[in-house]
């Protein structure tokens, strides 16, 4: 697979100019391609484990309650659950992609590499929804644009590689 993302690499370079292709070359990585499953499996983890904590919730908690408004009104499942795939993400990331070992360190600096992502995501969010575009549309857009930009937060701030 490093063989194929070489020769597009080397492709790319004889008509990208070379500080652009410094900063493409970055994501012509096994590593990058690894981030992006990761992040497929984050992705799902989340949706599931919200999912389940929904199930988990309407049985065990009265429908109508003060508790079943609070988890409605904040989507308390959704957070937890995206905060226990982001620990998913944590340990998958720090092992398949940067090959390192995991210390309290990088778990501390991890869930804070994601707020550019976040900034990012939700100011691309904003613009598009406010010109009345497709709402689906401006996620994607907002997510394929927040990839590149978490992956090279990770590198440089959590493993500094």
């Amino acid at each position: 697979m490093q063989k194929l993302l070489d020769k597009i690499n080397e492709l790319l370079s004889r008509f990208v100019p070379g500080p652009i292709m410094r900063y493409v070359s970055s994501f012509l990585t096994i590593s990058f391609i690894t981030f992006v499953i990761i992040g497929a499996v984050n992705t799902l983890s989340t949706s599931v484990i919200a999912t389940i904590l929904d199930a988990l919730k309407t049985r065990f908690v009265l429908s109508g309650g003060a508790a079943d408004a609070f988890f409605t009104r904040t989507r308390a499942t959704f957070i937890l659950g995206y905060i226990l795939s982001m620990i998913i993400s944590f340990f998958l990331n720090t092992y398949f992609t940067f090959h390192e070992k995991p210390t309290w360190k990088k778990a501390l600096r991890f869930p804070v590499s994601y707020i550019p992502n976040f900034i990012i995501q939700y100011a691309v969010v904003w613009v598009f929804t406010s010109l009345a575009w497709n709402n689906t549309l401006a996620y994607l857009l907002a997510a394929v644009i927040g990839i590149p930009v978490t992956f090279l937060t990770m590198k440089v701030f959590v493993y500094k590689k």
